[in-house]
């Protein structure tokens, strides 16, 4: 599902190119711009797939009550996909401005669609912004239909004769990404599962994975917002909230909030060297039986209880593991490794051990209640099993390829785009320019610019397991531009800088590749960041050249903001 702001940008694409001076006025486009990160590309080649391997587009109709037309996903337009229209019929119908909307539409959007100037559409934009009415594109792709995609606009702050169409009148998520929608951040999006259950963009990837395969490892550099996508997903499950069900016969009333799924089961562990499979499946461990004394009975693990909670239909259980390669992963899990493959669930069995003693599940951990289950074990399909790991953590032996084929690999890598929408980046901004006509998203973007920059140096030296994730630089923030910049002097100080020197304790010529302070050598003129020392020459033989890493937050502010553009490859004094 699609939320489009009607800024100006989008009132140029689907106003018309049959304009006389349509180049000179920029109405030339026959397309919304889509996003261009990882998680939406992914996502719309699902819901779109491309008509063969190695193609560019995907033909797609677009419908309304009572109309169609035909359009495309175009997958590698310029640097980001686009949703277009065949020019000779123009953008949908329901995009479109009219004179006089009625509820019945198909246009919702009032003004003059006839002009032949570009300033007859400009001022039909300005006349709709004079109205105090902002237009919202809506766009609904089913499940079951291939290549379709539902279209409609609702406005927000109606006046009465445009009720009908009132942003008020979508469901509570959509109002959400509605009003998430703004003229700098105007395409949102999200997903909806097969329970019906709203989802985030992020969850609704990682839920894709798992319908294919309830099996999956998260691996990636650390700060790479694993921690956080695990929380959501567990969020998701046991919070999954009202779903949503969509009309395609009807307009504006097309929405009905469906009825809210089963509240699903969670269990999240952290493996560590004394982790064991009695701990995770089943085992034998202590257990008060009276005044000061102490037995053993047989307890089941969060992995038995989960199956036991999903092997009722309609229920949902997620079990995460976290720090997956700190323990013996391949023991912990024992004989249910067996049984984690898709394919195996529900069909292939193993023999929990102590089952001649009786193993009971808690059903009721509050009150303490429990029933008794057969020793004769199989994971259900809906118990999803989501394992995390950093992959830079070389202390840990690597895992067991058994292991590691059943499950399905999630590879999370610095999100630079997550990153730009989160600082506010402007991507037109001039780095190079004088600080007194920097603005908040010059900031944003010297903060992605240099955190790309480190992650090349550190590919190239280190591996792509090292990376910085995008944590490192989230929390740049500030009123001012002034602010803002001594924020990410600190995030390179305090946080870049230490993660850097923990991966490379005593290697001194990587931390300064890394950080262009050439070799001891030859050091990298200008320097701020670090710069090397030369060896005491009494300590003779024992001595050696050392690096010294400088705080930026230290230095005189100009100094230190031109040590940053210098990271980044800018040339510096601007």
């Amino acid at each position: 599902m699609f939320v489009v702001f009607y800024g100006k940008a989008t009132h140029k694409a689907v106003y018309g190119r049959e304009l006389v001076d349509a180049v000179e006025g920029g109405y030339t486009k026959d397309y919304i711009q889509l996003p261009r990160d990882g998680a939406f590309r992914e996502a719309l080649e699902q819901m779109f797939p491309r008509a063969e391997t190695g193609s560019k587009s995907t033909r797609i109709e677009y419908r309304w009550p009572n109309g169609s037309s035909e359009g495309s996903v175009e997958f590698e337009s310029s640097d980001r996909p686009h949703l277009a229209w065949l020019k000779a019929h123009g953008a949908p119908a329901p995009w479109k401005m009219h004179p006089t909307p009625t509820s019945s539409g198909p246009e919702t959007i009032p003004g003059d669609p006839a002009g032949s100037t570009s300033k007859h559409a400009d001022d039909q934009f300005n006349a709709l912004a004079d109205l105090g009415i902002q237009p919202y594109l809506v766009a609904v792709k089913l499940k079951d239909e291939p290549n379709m995609l539902h279209v409609r606009v609702y406005v927000d702050n109606p006046p009465p004769n445009y009720a009908f169409a009132g942003t008020e009148r979508l469901p509570t998520q959509v109002q959400g990404l509605v009003e998430s929608a703004t003229a700098t951040r105007n395409f949102r999006w999200l997903s909806v599962d097969s329970h019906a259950a709203v989802m985030t963009p992020a969850i609704a990837s990682l839920v894709e994975r798992l319908e294919e395969n309830p099996a999956l490892l998260l691996m990636g550099p650390p700060g790479t917002g694993k921690t956080v996508l695990l929380e959501q997903l567990v969020d998701f499950v046991e919070n999954p909230g009202r779903g949503l069900l969509f009309d395609p016969d009807r307009n504006h009333d097309a929405w009905q909030e469906a009825e809210e799924p089963l509240k699903g089961m969670t269990r999240s562990v952290v493996f560590h060297p004394s982790y064991t499979y009695s701990d995770l499946v089943v085992g034998l461990l202590p257990h008060p039986i009276g005044d000061n004394a102490v037995g053993i009975k047989v307890s089941t693990g969060p992995l038995v209880n989960l199956a036991h909670f999903a092997s009722v239909d309609g229920r949902r259980a997620l079990l995460v593991l976290d720090e997956f390669n700190r323990g013996n992963a391949a023991a912990i899990l024992g004989d249910a490794l067996a049984l984690i493959d898709k394919d195996k669930r529900g069909r292939a069995f193993v023999d929990l051990p102590y089952g001649e003693l009786g193993i009971a599940v808690p059903t009721d951990f509050a009150a303490g209640g429990s029933t008794d289950v057969s020793s004769r074990f199989t994971l259900p399909e809906s118990l999803w099993i989501v394992a995390a790991m950093n992959t830079s953590d070389r202390s840990v032996a690597p895992l067991d390829a058994a292991l590691r084929r059943r499950f399905s690999i999630y590879e999370m890598l610095p999100d630079y785009d997550a990153l730009a929408q989160h600082l506010g980046c402007d991507d037109t901004a001039d780095l190079t320019s004088d600080i007194d006509s920097w603005t908040l998203g010059h900031v944003g973007l010297l903060s992605v610019e240099l955190l790309k920059a480190l992650n090349s140096r550190i590919t190239a030296v280190l591996g792509a397991d090292f990376q910085l994730g995008q944590s490192h630089l989230w929390h740049v923030t500030g009123v001012t531009v002034q602010q803002a910049l001594l924020s990410l002097f600190a995030a390179f100080d305090y946080r870049v800088v230490p993660t850097l020197r923990l991966s490379l304790q005593d290697d001194d010529g990587a931390l300064a590749a890394i950080l262009r302070a050439g070799t001891a050598s030859s050091p990298a003129a200008g320097s701020a960041a670090a710069a090397w020392r030369k060896a005491d020459a009494e300590l003779g033989t024992f001595g050696t050249d050392r690096l010294e890493v400088h705080t930026l937050s230290d230095l005189q502010f100009g100094k230190a903001l031109d040590e940053l553009r210098r990271q980044t490859g800018l040339k510096t004094g601007g």
